[in-house]
């Protein structure tokens, strides 16, 4: 009886431990950069991108443009300016290697000839 009552009081401090100082915090609102996720425990959080920043359907928060020059350039990848969520964002495209630019965020991968955020 007692080594039971060990082993349940065991698996319910577990998680509480596993929660400590090491356990990843949620950006404050209106911080994530662009490229960078704005998904947080499997939600897409819009209100976490920086102001002038779309949080996309797969989490990624883009920079928002009127046309591609106001996007930021990466070499030997195009940048097109395009609607999605209802914003002009800027939309990465994938090189013909299927390749994406590595924007100093978030992983990005090639889906449908576009660079979208890791699932």
């Amino acid at each position: 009886m007692r080594n039971s009552t060990l082993i349940t009081l065991s698996l319910f401090l577990a998680p509480l431990l596993a929660c400590g100082e090491d356990a990843p915090t949620r950006p404050e609102d209106g911080t994530v950069t662009a490229w960078e996720a704005c998904r947080w425990d499997g939600q897409i959080l819009p209100e976490l991108c920086e102001p002038e920043l779309v949080c996309t359907y797969h989490g990624i928060c883009a920079p928002t443009c009127t046309t591609a020059n106001d996007c930021p350039s990466y070499a030997g990848f195009e940048i097109e300016c395009g609607t999605m969520e209802d914003e002009q964002i800027c939309k990465p495209v994938c090189n013909d290697a299927k390749e994406c630019p590595r924007t100093g965020g978030a992983d990005l991968e090639c889906h449908n000839s576009y660079c979208i955020g890791s699932p």
